[in-house]
């Protein structure tokens, strides 16, 4: 099974590698390719909002960025192989990038932010051609696609956070159509060191999501989305049955 449906979002069931493999084929063969990285917030989020669930209907993959959606899929009896965070997603292409020499923009996150990326890119992967970075306040939608478009870059990263960076990177791909387009969330705050990611042993035992709430305990009221999304799973799974 390469598709599974969790709640209307219909996630694609590889592991990270599988999905690596695909990306570099497509990439290699220049085939267009959109990919959500979409946790419980945003399932969610689409099924309250029509318009972002056409976006997420418009992506050539989605991937389960978030242990929940991995618990959900297994509550409605069509278990996920894993967990494929956008963060460890975003490190695997800029190592393809780097090594196949790709043009790569970057857009997204505080001034500051998006800099601190820039130079981390240069200094970690010299190889990857960075064809533009900016970052993602900006009111002058329009003008800012047409940059990117003018760079011609193999692929897109935006960190504009969900909904917004999912309705950008839908509005390029018309125009940039082999390239890759991914949103990345707040992945940028992590690769330019201005925020930690949870150390391994808490990655291992799914609680980042702690991390974070211990680190940024105004994210409770954003936190309280995940045991409405499993009380809404284990509802489907009853009807299900």
């Amino acid at each position: 099974m390469t598709k599974v449906d969790v709640l209307g979002v219909g996630f694609d069931n590889y592991t990270q590698t599988e999905f690596m493999a695909l990306f570099a084929q497509r990439l290699a063969q220049q085939q267009g390719t959109f990919v959500v990285t979409a946790n419980p917030e945003i399932v969610m989020a689409a099924r309250d909002d029509a318009e972002f669930q056409g976006y997420l209907a418009q992506a050539d993959f989605i991937t389960a960025d978030g242990i929940g959606v991995v618990k959900g899929a297994q509550i409605l009896g069509t278990p996920l192989k894993e967990r494929v965070t956008g963060f460890d997603l975003f490190m695997a292409l800029l190592t393809l990038a780097n090594q196949q020499h790709y043009r790569v923009y970057l857009i997204g996150a505080q001034a500051d932010v998006i800099q601190q990326a820039q130079k981390r890119l240069r200094a970690d992967f010299p190889n990857i051609e960075l064809v533009g970075c900016r970052n993602g306040y900006f009111t002058d939608t329009a003008a800012v696609q047409a940059d990117i478009i003018a760079a011609a870059p193999q692929m897109v990263f935006a960190g504009l956070g969900a909904k917004k960076q999912e309705r950008f990177l839908v509005e390029l791909k018309q125009s940039l159509p082999a390239a890759y387009l991914m949103g990345i969330g707040g992945s940028f705050d992590v690769f330019s060191g201005k925020s930690k990611r949870a150390p391994q042993w808490m990655q291992n035992l799914h609680l980042e999501w702690f991390y974070r709430l211990l680190k940024e305990p105004s994210r409770w009221r954003r936190m309280l989305v995940l045991p409405k999304f499993l009380r809404v799973v284990k509802r489907v799974a009853r009807e299900q049955r």
